[in-house]
């Protein structure tokens, strides 16, 4: 356990600090990968894709989720534990920040890659299935009633 207190030291956390902050970063970088891992492999065995926006994914909410929880941490750490913050441990604080969705896309696509026939079938079957519901509602009329609604 000796190198990672100096390699902590070398950023200018305290020796007795070192090994909470590691587990904490760690466990937040592990959470984004295999949430991006596992993020492709739920879609790949879904049902038909049909296309949202980034921020409506849930692999996304989770990212960000695991970025607040480290935020907060952050915080709490260089106010309530240790006040002030010094160069070296911002530079060390902004990696592990930008290293965690980055791990999470990395993970996302590792597993597009194993599993692209897979998911491009199913986003077909889901452009499709909107494209018949597209074409049904314009069946309907241009009020959006049924026949069997007064």
């Amino acid at each position: 356990m000796q190198g990672i207190e100096d390699f902590m030291k070398s950023f200018g956390f305290p020796e007795t600090d070192a090994l909470t902050i590691i587990i904490v970063c760690t466990l937040v970088m592990m959470v984004n990968f295999a949430g991006g891992l596992f993020s492709k492999i739920i879609l790949a065995f879904g049902g038909p894709i049909i296309e949202r926006s980034l921020t409506q994914r849930t692999s996304f909410r989770l990212a960000l989720v695991a970025e607040l929880f480290l935020m907060i941490y952050i915080i709490y750490y260089h106010t309530a534990l240790v006040p002030g913050i010094e160069t070296a441990q911002m530079i060390y604080w902004g990696f592990v920040v930008l290293a965690s969705p980055l791990l999470a896309m990395i993970g996302a696509q590792l597993s597009f890659v194993a599993f692209a026939t897979k998911i491009e079938d199913l986003k077909r079957q889901g452009r499709r299935l909107e494209r018949q519901q597209a074409e049904g509602e314009g069946a309907q009329g241009g009020d959006g009633k049924g026949d069997d609604e007064d």
